[in-house]
């Protein structure tokens, strides 16, 4: 395996650009509407403790990634997709380094820079969630981080430090996310002590002080927010959030059917170095992972809170990142050296790592042809500029077989620097989301200086919520009670027969709900009993 310097730094200068290019172009989705719209109310409001969505509280996550976005378009001087999307970016590249970081007690500086790169050029990280402003992201440094507190604070001795720095990593991220730090907290910390056979020092005084720690931190905020509202109805919500999840919820038949599921969608969705699970073949290949405790606890780390989510039919690849660097650090220490004589397996990846690149240098030159791309600026130079670099990868590939993972995945990285120029811009011109954030958007001016709230129990789309709020500037409430007929209210008519309304005034495009518009107009009727007989549905999921 072997890095050529030139390619290093090709590869490292590539990262940023891939990552940064038009962040901000693409419109974004219901999840990144829901942050982004509950870190403006925060602003707003200047209410930090109780996250609100429409002034009406807010339960689903805590509220840490709604401040570091309050803070992201603080810095901006406004919300935008470009400021919703840049801390996700820059977790990601903390994420990478502290794989390598982590990679480089145990291996060599090729192997360790591969694994980092495996994560990044994963088809799901840099085709989906990279794209995004979500949570996840940063969720999976801080507990990837936890994963490997435990571990190297563990193998000093230093069970004090241990406890304390793990489970502050955990209380950080429960702030993220809520119950599943805990999770992922509990199950590593046992796992680790079991194969260490000290599971005894669950019972110390360091590990019941630091747990107390955690809970007292929790705590303060908590009882911060109790000031403002319900705690029980914080916790209920945290609850139910996790709960929906799991098997309780979905009963036996869609569980079965997830666990048969779920290897084939791993595979799929982190491609194409899932295909390095042909090494698991070789038994020569295997003992390569004989003899190192640092391996042996990645695989139990991995496959103890792997299982987890294997059994939770409700499963998005997102909450699984914190895992990725396990998995991948046993499949790099798998790779035989160069000097090892290649079998059909090796050969086989060899050519399908060529057939990738082949593929996207053919991808970034179709682009020069597709309808969708014609309007884009200087799409011949950009189309060109995209193709050229994957052919002459696509040639040393050939060339230098001992190159060949970090050719592919550099292979990647530029095909990505591609599809922000080619692919992007597009989804900025027209397509649903786009049309769904003009609508908001004329809609809003429309009703800049009027009084305007959203009735009783109608679900409103995210991304609507934020297009609407950002452009209004200010907060749309939200009521449950005291209605009158002469304000206009935000209807969904899926959920509220619109005879219930009059004077019908206007309406917005959204993206999910069977009916394509929600609606404004007056109660006809303030009476309880006709409003409840009047609701026609329940709030739809999405």
């Amino acid at each position: 395996m072997q890095l050529p310097r030139w390619l290093f730094w090709s590869i490292l200068l590539l990262i940023p650009v891939a990552f940064l290019l038009n962040l901000g172009v693409q419109p974004f989705i219901d999840d990144e509407g829901n942050r982004s719209v509950v870190a403006l109310e925060m602003l707003w409001s200047g209410n930090y403790i109780t996250p609100t969505l429409h002034g009406d509280y807010y339960y689903n996550k805590p509220p840490l990634w709604n401040w570091i976005l309050a803070l992201s378009f603080y810095l901006h001087g406004g919300a935008s997709e470009w400021a919703a999307r840049l801390p996700m970016v820059l977790c990601l590249l903390g994420f990478a380094a502290t794989v390598y970081r982590v990679c480089r007690r145990h291996m060599s500086f090729e192997r360790s820079f591969l694994v980092a790169l495996l994560l990044l050029t994963c088809g799901r990280i840099l085709f989906w969630e990279s794209l995004l402003g979500l949570i996840d992201i940063c969720f999976s440094w801080v507990t990837f981080g936890l994963i490997m507190v435990i571990y190297h604070q563990g193998e000093r001795e230093r069970w004090n430090r241990m406890f304390l720095l793990s489970y502050l990593l955990m209380v950080v991220a429960f702030m993220l996310k809520g119950l599943p730090a805990i999770v992922f907290q509990g199950l590593t910390l046992i796992t680790y002590l079991i194969l260490k056979k000290e599971w005894k020092r669950l019972f110390s005084l360091s590990h019941i002080g630091s747990g107390l720690l955690a809970v007292g931190i929790l705590a303060v905020y908590y009882l911060a927010y109790n000031q403002y509202n319900s705690l029980e109805n914080v916790f209920q919500a945290l609850f139910v959030e996790s709960g929906k999840r799991t098997a309780v919820a979905y009963g036996w038949g869609d569980t079965i059917k997830h666990v048969l599921n779920f290897p084939v969608e791993l595979f799929y969705h982190f491609l194409p170095w899932t295909l390095l699970l042909y090494l698991l073949v070789k038994k020569k290949n295997r003992e390569r992972l004989q003899g190192y405790f640092f391996l042996r606890f990645c695989f139990y780390a991995l496959f103890v809170n792997l299982a987890v989510y294997w059994l939770s039919p409700n499963f998005y690849p997102r909450y699984i990142l914190m895992l990725l660097p396990l998995g991948f650090i046993l499949l790099v220490k798998m790779i035989p050296p160069a000097t090892a004589e290649r079998d059909n397996w090796d050969k086989v990846f060899y050519i399908l790592g060529g057939v990738f690149i082949f593929a996207l240098a053919g991808g970034a030159l179709a682009t020069l042809f597709v309808k969708d791309t014609q309007a884009i600026p200087n799409l011949y130079l950009k189309g060109i500029s995209a193709f050229l670099p994957l052919a002459g990868l696509l040639y040393y590939y050939w060339k230098k077989p001992s190159s060949q993972f970090f050719i592919l995945a550099a292979a990647f990285i530029v095909f990505r620097v591609g599809f922000d120029l080619l692919a992007l811009p597009p989804r900025a011109m027209g397509g649903r989301g786009q049309n769904l954030e003009n609508s908001s958007v004329a809609f809003a001016n429309r009703w800049q200086d009027r009084e305007l709230k959203v009735f009783n129990e109608t679900h409103m789309e995210p991304a609507n919520s934020y297009h609407i709020e950002k452009t209004m500037n200010r907060i749309i409430p939200r009521v449950y009670s005291e209605f009158d007929t002469t304000t206009y209210y935000i209807y969904n008519a899926q959920q509220y027969d619109p005879t219930l309304f009059r004077n019908q005034v206007d309406s917005f495009m959204v993206r999910h709900s069977s009916y394509p518009n929600y609606y404004v107009g007056q109660l006809r009727t303030v009476d309880p009993k006709e409003i409840e007989r009047l609701t026609v549905g329940e709030r739809p999921g999405f």
